[in-house]
């Protein structure tokens, strides 16, 4: 195993090892070897959260915010412990079980993979940190090789709650550069073809998280108190146009996964040197 995936595995088993909440993935045994690392997961059989939305016949801003409680709940826990999780994503928020097609609620949903995770030191809210991570989900200062802490989870949860709201992200761009200036300006709006049936508060709360000054977005917490998150009374139209939307945009997302998935792999073949492990987990 080369060392940056082994680096990831030990440094993923270490942050699971403190973690115990329902909407997060649990570790149940970690097995390090010479050249593998075992990890043994709590099992989740449902998939990937935009994988279940687009094959879903009901869905609705009711559902979306089943969903979104979940992912901030989990994040406000591990936050409560001072870590980081960064590079928060839709592939990392994993459902228990699949939705039954006509079903409006939302599964148990699952945070997952803690490997570019970090732990903030006790003296300090912000950590230096290299640019890593999906570049849709980044946060101004990541992608202004700023210093990070907390508030790049809420800003990656608003991506992953507009996306789903929309059917596409906030920041768009196929060129690298251009999509980090646009994510460093906090550029978007909310177009009236997909958002005139969204309620205000989900507007509102959106650019409480995506505002490009860390230091006034809300927090995790707030999220979770929020009004629109408490709110059990949000329509429950289907949003047939936003899963054509995220259908069209999952395809994109999963060809340049593949093709970052190759890169990822022949840069790590070609700096294969061990890495020791460290406070290794093993139960």
């Amino acid at each position: 195993m080369c060392c940056c995936i082994r680096r990831a595995a030990n440094n993923c088993a270490i942050i699971l090892h403190e973690l115990n909440h329902h909407n997060i993935l649990k570790l149940h045994h970690c097995y390090p070897a010479f050249d593998k690392y075992y990890l043994v997961l709590e099992l989740a059989f449902g998939g990937e959260l935009f994988e279940d939305l687009v094959s879903r016949n009901a869905f609705s801003e009711s559902t979306a915010r089943e969903a979104m409680l979940q992912l901030f709940t989990a994040v406000e826990y591990i936050h409560g412990l001072r870590i980081v999780r960064r590079n928060i994503r839709p592939e990392k928020l994993i459902l228990t079980w699949r939705s039954a097609e006509n079903n409006n609620h939302f599964p148990p949903l699952k945070l997952s993979g803690f490997g570019l995770a970090k732990k903030l030191p006790e003296h300090s809210d912000i950590i230096s940190c290299p640019i890593e991570g999906s570049p849709l989900y980044l946060a101004p200062e990541t992608v202004t090789r700023q210093p990070i802490g907390r508030e790049v989870d809420i800003w990656a949860c608003a991506v992953i709650f507009y996306t789903m709201l929309a059917g596409y992200p906030p920041f768009w761009s196929t060129n690298r550069g251009e999509l980090f200036g646009v994510i460093a300006l906090g550029k978007y709006n909310f177009p009236d073809q997909e958002w005139k049936s969204i309620s205000d508060g989900a507007k509102r709360l959106l650019k409480g998280m995506l505002m490009v000054d860390r230091n006034e977005r809300v927090t995790a917490t707030e999220l979770v108190k929020d009004p629109w998150t408490q709110n059990r009374k949000l329509s429950t139209a289907h949003r047939k146009g936003t899963l054509d939307h995220l259908s069209a945009f999952n395809a994109k997302r999963k060809l340049r996964g593949a093709v970052y998935t190759i890169f990822a792999m022949k840069r790590m073949m070609e700096n294969p040197e061990p890495l020791p492990l460290t406070n290794g987990v093993k139960s």
